[in-house]
């Protein structure tokens, strides 16, 4: 055995900070002791087992070429690849499963130091010097984007439980995380009880071999100041190496959330892990999304309107951290003494606000009530910060609160196509939208080909004279064809608009006054305004 293998690829990974570390694809739960190191530049000369480094942009390009991954494959000399670069690596997914399926892990380090470790003969000593450094990467990184890095590593879910054994926050495959959901609950009183501690467990194990195989999860205790136990359930089938991974990450938790702040921090970053889950993915569960709303103190039993405000600033605002919290704070201290009830929280430079409403109502009903506390919230936050432009979108009002990320993606859609198209408005909903609210489901490149079969050729002047068609068509639909109207908010003479009416007609071949030839006009330029300005 040469002294390269003493250690293995995955024996190795305990010595590197965990921030260093992305898992481009997961880690083979067998060890890869390897006699090599090898720069790419070196593959064709090849001739023992080696782990391939990708140093340069040069070389990491190459992992891009099919013929190049297939060569790689096919070497059964190359047991392993390590990428370094400080900037995020992204390869297709096709290029990844291929190395999935034949087992060559791939991960990325950002440190030439912690590439060195992998050609390191003798000598690897974790440096308990190191552990400050490490740490502070790791709260910079945060423990959920570091976690979700172990989860890929080691394909286990990973779940996160408050000292009440909630839910705080998860990672991992769809299938995992409801098989280890359903254990939670099915074995909520002996985990109040303590009984599937990781140190419990394990001396169940060695006491009751047959009973082993019972257990699919472990618990990791993770002990703050000695005053707080909170935890983490990983999937009971991992290896030693995955083990100590594991136990790693629980260490680097534990120690970064002795401070109250850091708890609060880490706390806060799980809540916006579950916002993002609620406006980005559709919940399997409404029991599961009221139960992790609890945690946060929402009610999320009953349906909501969703609405999103969005705030024009002033660059003197710009520099100021908490400007966002603090009007959502106003919107809540404003709230107090209201009968409606309102969730809201910042999200990606704006605010989303979701407006209960259990009541039986008419459709028009229902919309113009979430609209009067729209406008209200607007005219308030208005009256507090005059200098700034409020605007609100809101989605549809849906029965079942799983489906909030869709209403949040027809808040978008109404915020970003009402600001275009209705200058004078503040407040959009979505079913106000008309036929671009069903356009919005049909596939870009589709409504892209359509409004080019009659706008192209008005871009094209547009683009190399400088004639305003465009703007000018926009004009002419958003007056309903009121010359004077369009004229005047366009700052031309009515002359001058009717000359270039009369050449749009020429170029595209469409008689504005044909309502037939006119109406796909007036979709074409509304696609044109949703998918590319």
């Amino acid at each position: 055995m040469t002294e390269l293998m003493t250690f293995s690829l995955q024996d190795r990974l305990l010595y590197i900070p965990l921030h260093q570390l992305t898992f481009l694809t997961p880690m083979p739960k067998e060890q890869i002791y390897y006699d090599s190191v090898s720069e790419y530049s070196q593959a064709e000369s090849i001739k023992e087992s080696s782990v391939l480094i990708f140093q340069d942009s040069g070389e990491q390009i190459k992992l891009y070429d099919h013929h190049v991954v297939t060569q790689l494959i096919k070497d059964p000399n190359v047991l392993g690849i390590v990428i370094y670069s400080k900037e995020t690596i992204s390869l297709q997914d096709d290029i990844l499963a291929l190395f999935c399926t034949n087992s060559i892990p791939i991960l990325q380090v950002s440190e030439l130091s912690s590439l060195l470790l992998f050609q390191q003969a003798e000598g690897l000593l974790y440096s308990y010097s190191q552990i400050s450094s490490e740490l502070i990467g790791f709260m910079e990184k945060g423990f959920p984007v570091v976690a979700q890095q172990i989860a890929m590593a080691i394909q286990s879910p990973l779940l996160y439980l408050d000292e009440s054994h909630q839910l705080l926050w998860q990672t991992g495959k769809e299938e995992a995380l409801r098989e280890a959901k359903r254990w939670i609950n099915t074995h909520m009183q002996d985990l109040e009880n303590g009984i599937y501690s990781n140190e419990v467990n394990n001396r169940k194990k060695r006491r009751f071999n047959d009973i082993e195989t019972m257990v699919p999860f472990e618990l990791y205790s993770i002990n703050i100041a000695g005053m707080l136990s909170q935890t983490l359930v990983v999937s009971a089938d991992i290896v030693n190496w995955q083990k100590k991974l594991i136990d790693k990450l629980v260490g680097l938790t534990a120690l970064l959330l002795q401070s109250e702040g850091m708890l609060q921090d880490q706390q806060e970053k799980f809540k916006q892990h579950f916002v993002y889950d609620i406006l980005y993915h559709k919940f399997e569960s409404q029991t599961e999304l009221i139960k992790q709303g609890k945690t946060w103190g929402w009610n999320l039993e009953r349906p909501h309107h969703l609405m999103i405000i969005h705030i024009d600033l002033a660059n003197t605002m710009l520099n100021h951290e908490d400007w966002l919290n603090e009007i959502v704070r106003n919107i809540e201290i404003q709230n107090l003494n209201a009968k409606e009830t309102l969730i809201v929280f910042p999200f990606q430079d704006q605010i989303v606000v979701l407006l209960e409403d259990g009541e039986e109502r008419e459709w028009n009903q229902r919309k113009q009530f979430v609209k009067t506390i729209a406008n209200s919230i607007r005219e308030r936050l208005s009256s507090k910060w005059p200098q700034y432009h409020f605007y609100i979108g809101i989605g549809k009002w849906y029965q079942d609160t799983t489906v909030l990320n869709k209403s949040y993606q027809e808040a978008k859609l109404a915020l970003q196509f009402g600001k275009k198209w209705s200058e004078h408005k503040n407040i959009y909903h979505i079913n106000e939208l008309g036929i671009i609210r069903l356009l919005s489901y049909i596939h870009h490149e589709i409504l892209f080909d359509f409004s080019q079969e009659y706008l192209s050729l008005l871009e094209e002047n547009d683009r190399d004279h400088g004639t305003e068609y465009i703007d000018t068509l926009k004009g002419y639909i958003r007056y309903q064809g009121v010359i004077n109207d369009v004229s005047e908010a366009l700052h031309v003479h009515p002359n001058t608009l009717r000359n270039r009416l009369k050449k749009i007609e020429e170029i595209t071949g469409i008689d504005v006054q044909k309502h037939d030839e006119y109406i796909n006009l007036i979709i074409a330029v509304k696609i044109l305004s949703f998918i590319k300005y």
